[in-house]
């Protein structure tokens, strides 16, 4: 096995990456990302580095590599302040010392096991992590006007936070944000304008759906172990209610229009509940348990996603009459929005990940192929484009352009992360990434551009 030559970090579209010794990850990581930049036709390459040098790479690294046709990227090299300095993006698999990191942003591929004790496991792993950095590298190297139409502004971190998180809801006056923490049983807080954790609600029963009334200033919190939908005082989260809806509390919606607060439960219904008595006044009967649901608000009308009938429902939100119900030739129709300025109602499936766009009385308008998993999307009126959360790991964001929409772009997120939040009030998407390979649990805020 021949060496290529010695590389240096000094190209703004250079790579490096970082591992203890510098002759195992890094090494792997350097190689198979130089040969996706080459097949894509990319100006990157990425280099090696260690932060306690070791001069040789193990037989089982140069084996494994060759066995895909590469070589290693570079002979071992000590990682300095310079190569950091220099570097456009500076990627490491464990702590970087400060005297050799310098004031570079380093961001650390933590969860990913030893190259040597398990190449393959190793290789696929990083594999997929290039897939997901190489869109960002190329968003950040486009002129400004070509820049990518959403911005990673911010991560906030949850805290210690297992398991799934669900859905997210605003208060506005207050700059707060609500997250359902399902898997860990509890409801997080987030303090925006401090881009902080302000406090957590802990001793939920598998939190699915949240909503803030302002009317009432209440927290909803829909509960799907236990069926309990339970609310909060909106200032000090001080518990003042609970309502007893059977099963499988989910979804939650605020009409504020209607002052009620509509929750889907069970094994097909919706509750309408009165935010001023905090009393259950009446159900909306349906054939399934409805995932994401819409309220029109110039009409009334509530449409319903039915994923176990591959159905949409529509409702009359007054009577609770339902007054059609769209059979759908695919399945996994768990996310919904409406697009007011268009008179559609859009939708996205699971099987197989696709985005469909009806009129309001049922007929098919558009379709385009989306990311897996998806379970929230959101019409940006003011840009006219449409963002799909995906727990494949990915952002998927759509022009519309007449009666069609058209992918501009995939950002890489974080398998899992498919639940989201976009609030046209503060421009921003919220997307809930949970404990993993990315990092720990947090919201990623997204600014849209421009």
């Amino acid at each position: 096995m021949s060496l290529v030559p010695s590389a240096r970090a000094d190209e703004a579209n250079t790579i490096v990456f970082v591992c203890q010794h510098g002759v195992v990850n890094s090494q792997m990581a350097a190689a198979y990302f130089n040969k996706a930049a080459q097949e894509r036709g990319l100006p990157f390459r990425a280099v090696s580095r260690g932060i306690d040098l070791y001069r040789s790479v193990p037989v089982r690294v140069q084996d494994g590599l060759a066995l895909d046709g590469l070589e290693v990227a570079n002979p071992p090299q000590q990682m300095t302040m310079d190569d950091a300095a220099a570097a456009g993006r500076v990627v490491a698999f464990d702590q970087v010392p400060a005297e050799q990191r310098g004031e570079a942003n380093v961001t650390y591929w933590s969860g990913i096991p030893l190259g040597i004790n398990d190449y393959e496991a190793t290789r696929d792993q990083i594999v997929q992590r290039i897939d997901a950095l190489i869109p960002t590298l190329t968003a950040a190297a486009q002129p400004a006007e070509d820049k990518a139409p959403l911005q990673l502004e911010i991560k906030i971190l949850l805290g210690e936070v297992r398991g799934r998180i669900d859905h997210l809801a605003v208060d506005l006056k207050r700059q707060r944000l609500f997250v359902a923490e399902l898997g860990n049983d509890s409801i997080a807080i987030v303090d925006l304008a401090a881009h902080s954790l302000f406090r957590t609600i802990a001793g939920m029963d598998q939190p699915q759906g949240v909503g803030y009334e302002p009317s009432s200033d209440t927290l909803y919190v829909a509960n799907a172990r236990d069926g309990s939908v339970r609310l909060f005082e909106g200032n000090d989260y001080k518990a003042i209610g609970r309502i007893e809806l059977g099963s499988d509390a989910d979804n939650i919606r605020i009409d504020t229009a209607a002052r009620r607060v509509v929750v889907g439960y069970g094994d097909g219904g919706l509750a309408v509940l009165d935010p001023s008595t905090r009393a259950h006044v009446r159900n909306m009967p349906l054939r399934a348990h409805p995932e994401s649901f819409q309220i029109e608000p110039d009409s009334g009308r509530i449409f319903v996603n039915l994923p176990e009938v591959r159905a949409v429902a529509v409702v009359e939100g007054a009577s609770g009459k339902l007054l059609a119900s769209w059979p759908l030739d695919k399945g996994g129709n768990y996310a919904m929005t409406v697009d007011r300025s268009r008179g559609r109602v859009l939708l996205a499936y699971r099987s197989p990940a696709e985005l469909a766009g009806f009129s309001m009385d049922g007929k098919l308008v558009a379709h385009a192929e989306t990311c897996g998993d998806v379970d929230d999307l959101f019409v940006d009126a003011k840009r006219e484009r449409v963002y799909v959360s995906c727990g494949a790991g990915y952002v998927d964001v759509f022009e519309i352009d007449g009666s069609a929409y058209r992918r501009a772009a995939r950002l890489p997120t974080a398998t899992g992360a498919r639940t989201s939040l976009f609030v046209p009030e503060m421009d921003r998407l919220f997307v809930a990434v949970r404990t993993g390979p990315a990092g720990p649990a947090a919201i990623w805020v997204f600014k849209p551009m421009p």
